[in-house]
């Protein structure tokens, strides 16, 4: 049975008008399915129109409503001319998707005409990605999948608009350029022995320098594993019943993604960070929402802790950046929050009503299934107070004194080895009065040979260094894969309004400096603003020289920082940091900057140095306030015979380093 027969079979010739063309296979599934439709149904239409003029979508929407028609030929003019795939056919596919939107909310003769008119030319191009497997295998790990699924949901907004000869020409592509490239791909990553070897084309040969040898196997344990599994799985549903290969592609789909699921932790945590939590989740959502509607069979909603993932997306919110859109703890490489389709299908799926204030709060609204998924009526519920002070699986600790943009926020990283990880154990991040006083810094490079590689070593983290070494890192052969670093939390005390902790990151520092015995920091988060930090080092057979950094934000030029013998403030716009150290050994402050061009930033930071010896105990204590507001709060950190007495406002600790770990008791 070919497609018009299957749908003259099926439907009514008006119904058929408004769903447009897709493969007969979707209705060979389970009873349970749904639809015949991949991502929406005509009755869906109304409530996207809706979110299209909604305040929380309405200004992306206005974005996309001004792209001018011809902007989508004049990309596919520069894609043509330089079939270059990881920006401009990026470009193509991104505009594309965005005018598909508008043509659901905003139908139009010229609009729809333009975009048949790029699906014609799309799938002309002679391959979909950049990646090849051997010398002529082209697999598809990011720019492909993207290419099947914007292709597949630009193919259903046009519907009828398609003549029956050229959507037989777009499944075929979507086949070969598509799905079998991807299938390539994660066979790869299942099977690494069968893989000839992964390289660049040879036009995009120059883009990162980098050994592949090792990728079917990194990738495979990590977010780029859901793109191509995601894709695999849409494609192989639209092409049920016309592709022998289909049903073979969606087992792939299915065993992979159950795959991608288990990377996250079971409390829900990812340990690559809320950004790439984000890109596996938005890639994978698509695949399970297509397979709940037209195959049926999978509570795709019970594969992974999603009351957990909701918990960690809120967990790892920062307040506001400067354009009112989330900010995050940005460990790793990330970046950005998640894009509002996520807690939306969460929201949908589990019913569960903090997702829906994840939604408001912690997404950017930026991506196509924003308008398809979220929802403006669901119930919204704000999290349980526990989820203010979270250690989670990945022994990262995250506090926060609420949920408002001003609000306190201390993020620690202990843990083990991760993808786009940094040489950051034993980091400390701090937010307060919508400022960054203790920052992550942002903008570290992808590539060992630029510059801002510098950002990933300990060196560019608010961290220990050790006769100026830090955590164990890896040179970037293989990009921005895990290194041999670890480090564990040791000790986790949560008082509600107090919180303790202590980190061991020996291990992540004794591989690049073998005299270490021991690497040990302990915080006090005295909410919301006072942090008591103490370092200890020990080590064997030869003294060593101890540093720590402190690093405000200074993307805008504007962090000011002071330092004298004992003492050191951090100003920012609307919040200051003030700080006494104390140690048992001489102690040396300073500020400096990392010494990078000046187009990659301005990094200013504090210093504290130790000289040399074999045992070191650090005690740097942080108060802030806000700019311009006197602080009169008392301060003092005074030595006794088994460590450390604190007096910081309301906070009075006392830090034993007699034991082997240290104790903190607080009265």
């Amino acid at each position: 049975m070919n497609r018009r027969e299957f749908c003259a079979a099926s439907a009514s010739a008006s119904v058929l008008a408004s769903l447009g063309p897709l493969a007969q296979g979707a209705a060979t599934g389970p009873s349970n399915a749904l639809s015949n439709r991949l991502f929406f149904d005509p009755s869906d239409i109304g409530k996207i129109q809706a979110n299209a003029r909604s305040a929380f979508l309405g200004p992306l929407y206005m974005q996309w409503s001004s792209i001018a028609v011809n902007e989508l030929s004049r990309k596919l003019d520069t894609f043509e001319a330089s079939r270059e795939i990881i920006r401009d056919f990026a470009a193509v596919l991104n505009t594309l998707t965005q005018l598909a939107v508008v043509q659901i909310v905003e139908p139009s003769a010229r609009r729809e005409n333009a975009l048949v008119n790029a699906l014609d030319r799309l799938i002309e191009a002679p391959y979909w990605d950049y990646f090849l497997d051997g010398p002529d295998k082209p697999i598809g790990i990011q720019r492909a999948a993207t290419a099947i699924v914007r292709i597949l949901f630009t193919r259903e907004v046009l519907g009828s608009a398609i003549d029956p000869a050229l959507d037989n020409k777009i499944l075929s592509a979507v086949a070969e350029k598509g799905c079998l490239p991807c299938f390539r791909t994660v066979h790869g990553m299942d099977e690494p022995d069968t893989v000839i070897g992964w390289q660049f084309d040879a036009l995009h040969a120059d883009y990162y320098d980098i050994d592949m040898s090792r990728w079917p196997t990194i990738l495979g344990a990590n977010n780029l594993r859901a793109a191509p599994t995601a894709a695999l799985g849409i494609g192989a549903i639209a092409l049920r019943g016309r592709d022998d290969r289909a049903e073979h592609w969606l087992e792939t789909a299915v065993a992979s993604s159950r795959r991608v699921m288990k990377l996250f932790s079971p409390d829900g945590s990812y340990f690559e960070g809320v950004s790439y939590a984000g890109y596996t989740l938005r890639t994978s959502l698509g695949f399970f929402e297509a397979h709940q509607r037209c195959v049926g069979g999978i509570d795709w909603a019970a594969e992974a802790n999603f009351a957990g993932i909701i918990d960690f997306i809120l967990s790892s919110q920062m307040g506001l950046q400067e354009d009112g859109s989330p900010d995050i703890v940005n460990f790793s490489d990330a970046k950005n929050s998640v894009y509002p389709c996520v807690p939306s299908w969460i929201a949908r799926h589990t019913d569960n009503p903090v997702a829906q204030f994840a939604t408001e709060i912690a997404s950017k609204p930026y991506y196509y299934l924003d308008f398809l998924w979220y929802e403006t009526s669901r119930p919204s519920e704000a999290p349980p107070a526990q989820l203010k002070n979270v250690h989670n699986d990945l022994d990262w600790v995250l506090c926060r004194s609420g949920w408002g943009p001003d609000d306190a926020v201390l993020a620690f990283k202990s843990g083990g080895p991760a993808n786009h990880e940094h040489a950051d154990r034993n980091h400390i991040t701090y937010k307060i009065h919508g400022e960054r006083l203790l920052n992550d810094n942002f903008g570290a490079a992808y590539d060992r040979r630029h510059d801002h590689w510098l950002l990933r070593q300990t060196e560019a983290h608010n961290a220990v260094l050790v006769d100026g070494k830090g955590c164990n890192y890896h040179n970037g052969i293989e990009g921005t894969n895990d290194s041999l670093s670890y480090a564990n939390i040791i000790e986790y005390q949560d008082y509600g309004d107090t919180v303790w902790w202590t980190s061991d990151a020996t291990a992540a520092y004794r591989i690049d400096n073998e005299p270490i015995f021991k690497v040990l920091r302990t915080v006090i988060f005295a909410k919301p603003d006072i942090i008591v930090v103490l370092d200890q080092v020990r080590l064997r057979y030869q003294p060593q020289r101890v540093d720590l950094r402190f690093f405000p934000d200074n993307r805008d030029k504007r962090a000011e920082i002071q330092a004298n013998s004992q003492q050191f403030t951090i100003d920012r716009p609307r919040a200051r940091l003030r700080a006494q150290v104390a140690a048992r050994s001489d102690l040396a402050l300073s500020q400096s900057k990392l010494d990078l061009p000046a187009d990659i930033g301005d990094f200013p930071y504090v210093e504290i140095s130790s000289a040399p010896a074999l045992t070191h105990e650090i005690v740097t204590l942080m108060d802030t306030s806000r700019s311009g507001v006197p602080n009169t709060r008392n301060t003092k950190v005074t030595p006794i015979s088994d460590g450390w007495e604190i007096l910081a406002g309301d906070l009075r600790a006392t830090i034993n380093t007699s034991r082997n770990q240290p104790a903190v008791v607080l009265s």
